[in-house]
């Protein structure tokens, strides 16, 4: 299927690894002209250089921390500039609150907490929306995580600002509809990142019992038995943010091999 894709212009935060880099690498795959974030100089230019070799075409790099205001409107304002003077597509993302119950976190946490989780996605969309409305074609997708619609032990953070993430965006998708801005969220469950791995030779090398092992043990659960690939995530992100989605807006997409139980959207 073409994605008509072709020369739209995108903004992908937090994108030198991870799911960000895979939603990057799939909008340039269809040909899309795309900009990634990230907060380190280095890394973004791996991050480009590796899709560049993957996809054929070379992404811009935005160097910025999204938790902070400047940054931000820097950010929107350069990406712009890079792509001919507006935005059509924008992805939302970024690195995920600190873990741990609520006992580990202090007020200054909470307050970093919603700058990174919350703010940041409230803020960019601002920044992006007039070019948007004004050309009457707009695609954002904002990428949260199951702990956004089940309570995740441990993550009392990501499990109090998400669900604020997806409020925004549904309610928001009322309110540009008529302008042909469509606003949908994609919630991963566990998927086999750089940071995952890294996480896993920490954890296998300080139990002793492998990475390999560690990571089976996060798989349990998953009825497909596996970790996500980080195409997967890109390749649903790719199709929201395309013209081809004409009809769906204000909607939530979970995409974690079916390890959610709850019921109901």
């Amino acid at each position: 299927m073409d994605l008509h894709l072709k020369d739209r212009r995108a903004l992908v935060t937090a994108s030198s690894r991870g799911l960000g880099r895979a939603v990057a690498g799939a909008l340039l795959a269809e040909g899309a002209r795309v900009v990634l974030c990230g907060r380190d100089e280095k890394r973004l230019e791996e991050a480009a250089a590796v899709l560049e070799k993957e996809t054929g075409t070379r992404p811009f790099g935005v160097r910025a921390d999204v938790s902070r205001a400047d940054d931000r409107a820097r950010l929107v304002e350069e990406a712009e500039t890079l792509l001919d003077g507006s935005l059509e597509i924008l992805v939302t993302n970024a690195g995920g609150p600190l873990p741990g119950p609520f006992s580990a976190h202090t007020l200054e946490t909470w307050e970093d907490a919603v700058r990174l989780t919350l703010m940041s996605t409230v803020d960019l969309v601002r920044l992006a929306l007039p070019s948007m409305r004004k050309n009457r074609f707009g695609r954002i997708v904002q990428l949260v995580s199951i702990a956004g619609l089940e309570a995740v032990d441990g993550l009392v953070l990501s499990n109090a600002l998400r669900p604020g993430v997806l409020g925004f965006g549904r309610a928001l998708a009322r309110e540009v509809a008529s302008d042909n801005v469509l606003i949908n969220a994609i919630c991963p469950g566990m998927f086999l990142t750089d940071r995952v791995r890294d996480l896993a030779e920490e954890r296998g090398r300080t139990t002793g019992q492998g990475a390999a092992n560690y990571l089976s043990g996060l798989q349990t659960g998953i009825p497909l038995g596996r970790m996500g690939d980080p195409g997967e995530v890109g390749d649903l992100a790719a199709f929201l943010a395309s013209p081809r989605n004409t009809y769906i807006t204000g909607s939530s997409f979970v995409i974690d091999g079916g390890l959610m139980r709850r019921l109901g959207a």
